[in-house]
């Protein structure tokens, strides 16, 4: 709400980017830095200060940066555009992360540093390092000015909150966007365990499928970008959320086809990886949408206040997707005793399945 209503002479969104990207990084790193080597109640209290303060300077950074996307992308073929390139650069941060074990060797290999823990800070660090440089370039070389609306939103913060809150359409988009959020909490808890409890593969291979799945994401994102103006994005939306379901159905028998466990981790993460190129892209196409039509209908641009919203919510469905995972695994998480982890499939695909239903109330 601040950022919508900021007069700073480089925009409303720019600055709080600016502040926000190197605390950031180093809260980030900070994680990964607990107080004390062996487990100690210091390290929880830490953990929780840590990612208080990362989680806040997170959302300081990416709800200004997400606003930017309804109001730079004057069109429809802009947003899309614009969205596409947001989420091939978060593909490639996926990759950029994942490679820390390899980074970490390399460390031990060509440095004069034997302790692993120590080498793996190193590399965190390193990783940080490189994420502030790229968060700083938006924060600095973009003219917010040229491209974007004077500021003329009048609404205090519980008045504009409720405002979005009551649009209809933005709460239906909300709710399924949780929903969703919640299931993908899930397969990304249970990845690990779908690899080495249901298929019996190596732990190490993990991050090879996980490569198969950011590989056909990111095939399919030019597809996903030339149907974005020719087809209903609603349509496009409930389509994938529906494709999910049925992959999430396909994990409760994961071990039991008449197939290698490779080929099915491998099928797992194709299909799952088509229809997440078309949640990763069009979603935030519609907040902006939304935010557009907020516009004209209130003549206040309140695009902070509505993708700070959405942020809200996906973090709310992650969070109970996580605590619902660790609730079904109760029910069995290890070979021969894996009722929880094919019962997270189901799960998933009721959420997915839900999500299709709560985005079919979002009028177009």
């Amino acid at each position: 709400h601040i950022s919508d209503t900021s007069k700073h002479k480089l925009g409303r969104r720019i600055p709080f980017m600016r502040w926000a990207l190197i605390p950031m990084s180093l809260f980030c790193i900070f994680l990964f830095t607990p107080l004390v080597r062996e487990e100690s109640y210091l390290n929880v209290f830490w953990l929780a200060l840590m990612q208080f303060f990362f989680y806040f300077f997170f959302g300081m950074y990416m709800i200004p940066y997400n606003a930017l996307l309804a109001e730079m992308g004057h069109d429809a073929q802009a947003k899309l555009n614009l969205s596409t390139a947001q989420s091939i650069g978060f593909m490639f941060g996926v990759l950029i992360s994942a490679a820390s074990p390899m980074i970490m060797k390399a460390v031990l290999d060509y440095s004069n540093m034997a302790d692993h823990l120590s080498a793996y800070q190193c590399t965190i660090a390193g990783l940080n390092i490189f994420a502030a440089v790229c968060m700083a370039v938006p924060a600095f070389y973009l003219d917010e000015k040229k491209y974007c609306r004077e500021p003329n939103v009048t609404e205090p913060l519980l008045t504009s909150l409720k405002t979005a809150l009551r649009n209809k359409n933005f709460l239906a988009f909300a709710v399924a966007d949780a929903s969703y959020f919640m299931a993908i909490a899930i397969i990304t808890a249970g990845l690990m365990y779908y690899v080495t409890a249901l298929l019996k593969l190596d732990e190490g291979i993990g991050t090879v499928f996980m490569l198969v799945m950011v590989v056909i994401t990111l095939a399919f994102y030019p597809v996903v970008n030339k149907l974005g103006t020719k087809i209903s994005k609603k349509k496009m939306m409930i389509a994938a959320f529906v494709a999910e379901a049925f992959v999430f159905i396909g994990i409760f028998y994961l071990g039991e086809y008449p197939v290698s466990a490779t080929i099915q981790a491998t099928l797992l993460m194709i299909t799952f990886g088509i229809p997440d190129a078309f949640l990763g892209i069009l979603p935030n196409t519609v907040v902006a949408d939304i935010a557009h039509e907020d516009l004209k209908r209130t003549g206040e641009n309140k695009e902070g206040m509505y993708f700070g919203m959405r942020a809200f919510f996906q973090k709310v469905g992650q969070t109970a997707g996580v605590t619902l995972f660790a609730m079904l695994t109760l029910y069995g998480k290890d070979p021969g005793h894996d009722l929880g982890l094919r019962l997270s499939g189901i799960a998933g695909a009721v959420l997915c399945a839900f999500a299709a239903f709560a985005y079919s109330r979002y009028r177009e």
